[in-house]
Protein backbone atom coordinates (compact mmCIF):
# COMPACT_ATOMS: atom_id res chain seq x y z
CA UNK A 1 0.00 0.00 0.00
CA UNK A 2 2.57 2.28 0.91
CA UNK A 3 3.88 2.64 -3.00
CA UNK A 4 -0.03 3.77 -3.60
CA UNK A 5 0.81 6.39 -0.83
CA UNK A 6 3.40 8.03 -2.45
CA UNK A 7 1.73 8.76 -5.74
CA UNK A 8 -0.20 11.78 -4.19
CA UNK A 9 -2.65 12.74 -1.80
CA UNK A 10 -5.60 11.01 -3.61
CA UNK A 11 -4.53 7.39 -2.60
CA UNK A 12 -4.28 8.67 1.26
CA UNK A 13 -7.70 9.88 0.80
CA UNK A 14 -9.02 6.74 -0.16
CA UNK A 15 -7.46 4.18 1.97
CA UNK A 16 -8.39 6.79 4.66
CA UNK A 17 -11.84 6.70 3.85
CA UNK A 18 -11.59 2.67 3.06
CA UNK A 19 -10.36 2.21 7.03
CA UNK A 20 -12.73 4.63 8.25
CA UNK A 21 -15.79 3.32 6.19
CA UNK A 22 -16.60 6.37 5.01
CA UNK A 23 -16.11 5.33 1.63
CA UNK A 24 -18.76 4.82 -1.61
CA UNK A 25 -20.13 1.62 -2.99
CA UNK A 26 -19.09 1.35 -6.15
CA UNK A 27 -15.56 2.26 -7.63
CA UNK A 28 -13.91 2.22 -11.38
CA UNK A 29 -10.52 1.89 -11.75
CA UNK A 30 -9.04 2.75 -15.19
CA UNK A 31 -5.55 3.24 -16.34
CA UNK A 32 -2.86 1.88 -18.72
CA UNK A 33 -1.86 -1.54 -18.21
CA UNK A 34 0.50 -2.46 -15.88
CA UNK A 35 0.01 0.92 -13.85
CA UNK A 36 -1.04 -1.42 -10.62
CA UNK A 37 -5.21 -1.19 -10.95
CA UNK A 38 -5.72 -4.96 -10.15
CA UNK A 39 -2.99 -4.37 -7.04
CA UNK A 40 -5.08 -1.62 -6.17
CA UNK A 41 -8.47 -3.08 -6.17
CA UNK A 42 -7.19 -6.14 -4.00
CA UNK A 43 -5.58 -3.80 -1.64
CA UNK A 44 -8.55 -2.03 -1.21
CA UNK A 45 -10.52 -5.00 -0.86
CA UNK A 46 -8.01 -6.42 1.47
CA UNK A 47 -8.65 -2.84 3.59
CA UNK A 48 -12.44 -3.45 3.90
CA UNK A 49 -12.45 -7.01 5.02
CA UNK A 50 -9.16 -6.75 7.12
CA UNK A 51 -9.79 -7.86 10.83
CA UNK A 52 -7.17 -5.08 12.14
CA UNK A 53 -8.15 -2.68 14.86
CA UNK A 54 -5.02 -1.00 14.67
CA UNK A 55 -3.39 -0.68 10.78
CA UNK A 56 -5.53 -1.74 8.03
CA UNK A 57 -4.75 -3.70 5.96
CA UNK A 58 -2.59 -5.59 8.14
CA UNK A 59 -1.29 -8.06 5.41
CA UNK A 60 -1.14 -10.97 7.74
CA UNK A 61 -4.55 -11.43 9.56
CA UNK A 62 -6.65 -14.45 7.91
CA UNK A 63 -9.10 -11.75 5.95
CA UNK A 64 -5.81 -10.49 4.41
CA UNK A 65 -4.37 -13.77 3.44
CA UNK A 66 -7.73 -15.21 2.24
CA UNK A 67 -8.77 -11.79 0.24
CA UNK A 68 -5.19 -11.92 -1.25
CA UNK A 69 -5.65 -15.24 -2.51
CA UNK A 70 -9.47 -14.68 -3.70
CA UNK A 71 -11.21 -16.87 -1.17
CA UNK A 72 -12.42 -14.97 1.36
CA UNK A 73 -16.05 -15.89 2.01
CA UNK A 74 -17.41 -12.34 1.50
CA UNK A 75 -15.29 -11.88 -1.84
CA UNK A 76 -16.72 -11.83 -4.92
CA UNK A 77 -14.29 -12.20 -7.60
CA UNK A 78 -15.58 -12.03 -10.96
CA UNK A 79 -13.67 -11.53 -14.67
CA UNK A 80 -13.87 -13.27 -17.95
CA UNK A 81 -12.96 -17.09 -18.31
CA UNK A 82 -13.92 -17.60 -14.63
CA UNK A 83 -17.45 -17.48 -14.11
CA UNK A 84 -18.76 -17.92 -10.66
CA UNK A 85 -22.34 -18.85 -12.13
CA UNK A 86 -23.15 -22.46 -12.68
CA UNK A 87 -24.33 -22.47 -15.96
CA UNK A 88 -21.69 -20.32 -17.73
CA UNK A 89 -19.01 -21.99 -19.94
CA UNK A 90 -15.18 -21.41 -18.32
CA UNK A 91 -12.75 -19.35 -20.86
CA UNK A 92 -16.01 -17.26 -21.66
CA UNK A 93 -14.36 -14.41 -24.09
CA UNK A 94 -17.21 -12.03 -22.18
CA UNK A 95 -18.60 -11.39 -18.43
CA UNK A 96 -22.53 -12.92 -19.33
CA UNK A 97 -25.82 -11.67 -17.58
CA UNK A 98 -25.41 -15.21 -15.66
CA UNK A 99 -22.71 -13.81 -13.64
CA UNK A 100 -23.81 -10.80 -12.46
CA UNK A 101 -26.86 -12.57 -11.57
CA UNK A 102 -25.23 -14.54 -9.10
CA UNK A 103 -23.34 -11.69 -8.15
CA UNK A 104 -26.18 -9.97 -6.91
CA UNK A 105 -27.86 -13.21 -5.47
CA UNK A 106 -24.46 -13.71 -3.34
CA UNK A 107 -24.80 -10.49 -2.20
CA UNK A 108 -28.46 -10.54 -1.27
CA UNK A 109 -27.18 -13.33 1.79
CA UNK A 110 -25.63 -12.40 4.65
CA UNK A 111 -21.88 -11.84 4.60
CA UNK A 112 -20.52 -15.32 6.30
CA UNK A 113 -17.43 -13.59 8.39
CA UNK A 114 -18.11 -9.73 8.94
CA UNK A 115 -20.56 -7.09 7.86
CA UNK A 116 -19.86 -6.53 4.28
CA UNK A 117 -19.45 -8.04 0.63
CA UNK A 118 -17.05 -6.86 -1.74
CA UNK A 119 -17.13 -7.48 -5.48
CA UNK A 120 -14.18 -7.69 -7.52
CA UNK A 121 -15.22 -7.21 -11.38
CA UNK A 122 -11.53 -7.49 -13.39
CA UNK A 123 -12.20 -7.24 -17.61
CA UNK A 124 -15.51 -4.76 -16.93
CA UNK A 125 -15.17 -3.86 -20.50
CA UNK A 126 -16.06 -7.20 -21.45
CA UNK A 127 -18.95 -7.68 -19.20
CA UNK A 128 -22.28 -8.13 -22.17
CA UNK A 129 -24.34 -5.37 -22.66
CA UNK A 130 -27.48 -7.23 -20.56
CA UNK A 131 -24.55 -8.32 -17.79
CA UNK A 132 -24.06 -3.87 -17.99
CA UNK A 133 -27.57 -3.25 -17.63
CA UNK A 134 -27.93 -6.02 -14.62
CA UNK A 135 -25.04 -4.28 -12.78
CA UNK A 136 -26.46 -1.04 -13.15
CA UNK A 137 -30.01 -1.30 -11.66
CA UNK A 138 -28.06 -2.71 -8.89
CA UNK A 139 -25.36 0.55 -8.99
CA UNK A 140 -28.45 2.58 -8.64
CA UNK A 141 -29.86 1.41 -5.62
CA UNK A 142 -26.28 -0.05 -3.92
CA UNK A 143 -27.03 -2.69 -1.06
CA UNK A 144 -25.90 -1.04 2.27
CA UNK A 145 -23.45 -4.04 3.15
CA UNK A 146 -21.89 -4.36 -0.29
CA UNK A 147 -18.66 -2.58 -1.76
CA UNK A 148 -18.37 -2.89 -5.87
CA UNK A 149 -15.21 -1.91 -7.26
CA UNK A 150 -14.73 -2.51 -11.36
CA UNK A 151 -11.04 -2.54 -13.14
CA UNK A 152 -11.19 -1.37 -17.03
CA UNK A 153 -8.32 -0.51 -19.29
CA UNK A 154 -11.03 0.29 -21.78
CA UNK A 155 -13.87 3.17 -20.51
CA UNK A 156 -15.08 3.37 -23.81
CA UNK A 157 -16.58 -0.62 -23.39
CA UNK A 158 -18.50 0.50 -20.15
CA UNK A 159 -22.07 2.19 -20.17
CA UNK A 160 -21.79 6.20 -19.43
CA UNK A 161 -24.71 5.40 -16.83
CA UNK A 162 -22.50 2.60 -14.89
CA UNK A 163 -19.41 5.11 -14.77
CA UNK A 164 -21.47 7.98 -13.25
CA UNK A 165 -22.42 6.21 -11.15
CA UNK A 166 -19.00 4.89 -9.95
CA UNK A 167 -15.99 6.92 -8.15
CA UNK A 168 -13.94 6.81 -11.18
CA UNK A 169 -9.93 6.31 -9.78
CA UNK A 170 -7.27 7.06 -12.77
CA UNK A 171 -3.54 5.14 -11.92
CA UNK A 172 -0.75 6.74 -12.81
CA UNK A 173 2.16 5.43 -14.33
CA UNK A 174 4.88 4.60 -12.26
CA UNK A 175 7.83 6.68 -11.09
CA UNK A 176 10.57 4.80 -13.65
CA UNK A 177 13.17 4.40 -10.07
CA UNK A 178 10.29 2.33 -9.29
CA UNK A 179 9.96 0.60 -12.04
CA UNK A 180 13.38 -0.54 -11.72
CA UNK A 181 13.53 -1.46 -8.77
CA UNK A 182 10.77 -3.79 -9.14
CA UNK A 183 12.60 -5.61 -12.13
CA UNK A 184 15.33 -6.17 -9.12
CA UNK A 185 13.11 -7.56 -6.74
CA UNK A 186 12.49 -9.93 -9.11
CA UNK A 187 15.60 -10.80 -10.43
CA UNK A 188 14.73 -9.07 -13.97
CA UNK A 189 18.09 -7.36 -15.02
CA UNK A 190 20.33 -7.64 -18.34
CA UNK A 191 21.43 -4.61 -20.71
CA UNK A 192 17.75 -4.19 -21.56
CA UNK A 193 16.33 -3.79 -18.04
CA UNK A 194 16.85 0.77 -17.68
CA UNK A 195 15.72 0.96 -21.91
CA UNK A 196 12.85 -1.20 -20.52
CA UNK A 197 11.73 0.96 -18.09
CA UNK A 198 12.56 3.78 -20.45
CA UNK A 199 10.27 2.98 -22.92
CA UNK A 200 8.01 1.71 -20.46
CA UNK A 201 5.58 4.75 -19.87
CA UNK A 202 5.95 3.53 -16.44
CA UNK A 203 4.09 0.38 -17.08
CA UNK A 204 5.66 -2.48 -14.53
CA UNK A 205 3.81 -4.83 -16.69
CA UNK A 206 5.02 -3.31 -19.66
CA UNK A 207 8.81 -3.25 -18.36
CA UNK A 208 8.42 -6.96 -16.99
CA UNK A 209 7.47 -8.21 -20.47
CA UNK A 210 9.42 -6.18 -22.86
CA UNK A 211 13.15 -7.33 -20.70
CA UNK A 212 12.27 -10.74 -21.83
CA UNK A 213 11.02 -10.06 -25.27
CA UNK A 214 13.74 -10.58 -27.54
CA UNK A 215 11.88 -9.88 -30.89
CA UNK A 216 11.40 -6.58 -29.44
CA UNK A 217 14.54 -5.91 -29.31
CA UNK A 218 15.50 -7.00 -32.61
CA UNK A 219 13.67 -5.17 -34.13
CA UNK A 220 14.42 -1.82 -32.33
CA UNK A 221 17.77 -2.67 -33.25
CA UNK A 222 16.79 -2.72 -36.86
CA UNK A 223 14.69 0.30 -36.43
CA UNK A 224 17.60 2.71 -35.53
CA UNK A 225 19.53 1.17 -38.30
CA UNK A 226 16.95 2.48 -40.73
CA UNK A 227 16.07 5.60 -39.26
CA UNK A 228 18.67 6.97 -36.91
CA UNK A 229 22.10 5.27 -38.58
CA UNK A 230 21.48 5.52 -42.10
CA UNK A 231 22.44 8.72 -43.20
CA UNK A 232 22.71 8.13 -47.58
CA UNK A 233 19.40 8.65 -49.60
CA UNK A 234 20.41 5.96 -52.04
CA UNK A 235 19.87 3.73 -49.60
CA UNK A 236 16.04 5.12 -48.88
CA UNK A 237 14.65 2.83 -52.06
CA UNK A 238 17.19 -0.38 -50.79
CA UNK A 239 15.60 -0.34 -47.13
CA UNK A 240 11.86 0.33 -48.30
CA UNK A 241 12.62 -2.77 -50.91
CA UNK A 242 13.74 -4.65 -47.75
CA UNK A 243 10.43 -3.51 -45.58
CA UNK A 244 7.73 -4.25 -49.00
CA UNK A 245 6.72 -7.48 -47.24
CA UNK A 246 6.45 -6.73 -43.78
CA UNK A 247 2.98 -4.47 -42.98
CA UNK A 248 2.52 -6.58 -40.16
CA UNK A 249 5.01 -5.33 -38.43
CA UNK A 250 4.76 -1.74 -39.30
CA UNK A 251 2.32 -0.64 -35.94
CA UNK A 252 5.14 -2.15 -33.98
CA UNK A 253 8.01 -0.40 -35.59
CA UNK A 254 5.93 2.82 -36.01
CA UNK A 255 5.87 2.35 -31.79
CA UNK A 256 8.97 1.77 -31.33
CA UNK A 257 10.31 5.17 -33.53
CA UNK A 258 7.43 7.15 -31.11
CA UNK A 259 9.23 5.83 -27.96
CA UNK A 260 12.54 6.51 -29.34
CA UNK A 261 11.36 10.39 -30.07
CA UNK A 262 9.61 10.20 -26.52
CA UNK A 263 12.91 9.41 -24.96
CA UNK A 264 14.53 12.01 -26.73
CA UNK A 265 12.13 14.63 -25.69
CA UNK A 266 11.89 13.33 -22.32
CA UNK A 267 16.03 13.92 -21.85
CA UNK A 268 15.77 17.06 -23.56
CA UNK A 269 12.54 18.54 -21.50
CA UNK A 270 12.11 16.54 -18.59
CA UNK A 271 14.46 18.27 -15.74
CA UNK A 272 16.12 15.56 -13.79
CA UNK A 273 14.92 12.96 -16.20
CA UNK A 274 17.11 10.10 -16.83
CA UNK A 275 19.21 10.14 -20.43
CA UNK A 276 18.98 6.84 -22.13
CA UNK A 277 20.12 7.67 -25.42
CA UNK A 278 23.58 5.95 -25.56
CA UNK A 279 21.86 3.42 -27.77
CA UNK A 280 21.74 5.91 -30.81
CA UNK A 281 24.60 6.98 -32.91
CA UNK A 282 26.64 10.68 -32.10
CA UNK A 283 24.65 12.75 -34.59
CA UNK A 284 21.05 12.16 -33.04
CA UNK A 285 22.35 12.69 -29.54
CA UNK A 286 23.24 16.10 -30.54
CA UNK A 287 19.81 16.47 -32.42
CA UNK A 288 18.54 15.17 -28.79
CA UNK A 289 20.65 18.18 -26.86
CA UNK A 290 20.57 20.93 -29.33
CA UNK A 291 17.41 20.85 -31.34
CA UNK A 292 15.11 23.93 -31.97
CA UNK A 293 12.16 22.69 -29.96
CA UNK A 294 9.28 22.57 -32.74
CA UNK A 295 11.53 19.73 -35.27
CA UNK A 296 10.24 17.18 -32.10
CA UNK A 297 6.64 17.78 -32.74
CA UNK A 298 7.61 17.50 -36.53
CA UNK A 299 8.94 13.83 -36.17
CA UNK A 300 5.61 12.75 -34.44
CA UNK A 301 3.64 14.24 -36.66
CA UNK A 302 5.37 12.23 -39.50
CA UNK A 303 4.83 9.30 -37.60
CA UNK A 304 1.25 10.27 -36.53
CA UNK A 305 0.89 10.65 -40.48
CA UNK A 306 2.06 7.48 -41.85
CA UNK A 307 0.19 5.18 -39.57
CA UNK A 308 -3.18 7.33 -40.73
CA UNK A 309 -1.89 6.63 -44.26
CA UNK A 310 -1.70 2.58 -43.34
CA UNK A 311 -4.95 2.64 -42.30
CA UNK A 312 -6.31 3.83 -45.43
CA UNK A 313 -4.28 1.18 -47.13
CA UNK A 314 -1.71 3.71 -49.03
CA UNK A 315 1.41 1.86 -50.51
CA UNK A 316 3.45 1.00 -47.45
CA UNK A 317 6.67 0.95 -49.72
CA UNK A 318 5.98 4.85 -50.50
CA UNK A 319 5.17 5.33 -46.59
CA UNK A 320 8.19 3.54 -45.71
CA UNK A 321 10.06 5.75 -47.85
CA UNK A 322 8.69 9.00 -46.67
CA UNK A 323 9.14 8.62 -43.09
CA UNK A 324 12.93 7.47 -43.76
CA UNK A 325 13.36 10.36 -45.89
CA UNK A 326 12.39 12.68 -43.08
CA UNK A 327 14.05 11.79 -40.11
CA UNK A 328 17.28 11.23 -42.72
CA UNK A 329 17.02 14.69 -43.17
CA UNK A 330 16.83 15.96 -39.53
CA UNK A 331 19.49 13.80 -38.77
CA UNK A 332 21.88 14.65 -41.67
CA UNK A 333 22.19 18.20 -40.37
CA UNK A 334 23.76 17.28 -36.79
CA UNK A 335 26.28 15.11 -38.88
CA UNK A 336 29.93 16.50 -38.09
Amino acid sequence: MESFLHRGEEYRILFSQLQNETAVHAYLITGEKGTGKRTLAKLMAQTLLCSSEDHRPCGSCRNCLLTDKGEHPDLILIERGSPISAGVKKDRSTIPIDDIREMIRICGIRPTDGNKHVVLLFDADRMTQQAQNCLLKTLEEPPSDTYMILVTDHTESILPTIISRCRLIRTRSWDDRYVLSVLEKNHVGGKHAAEAVAVSGGSIGKALALTADDAYWNLREETVNIFFRSTSRSDILKISNQWKDRKQEADQLLSILESIVGMMMESRFIKGGENHLSFLPPHWQRFAAEAPDERFPLLMDCISGARKQLQFSVNYQAVMEKIIFTFMGEGNTWLQ
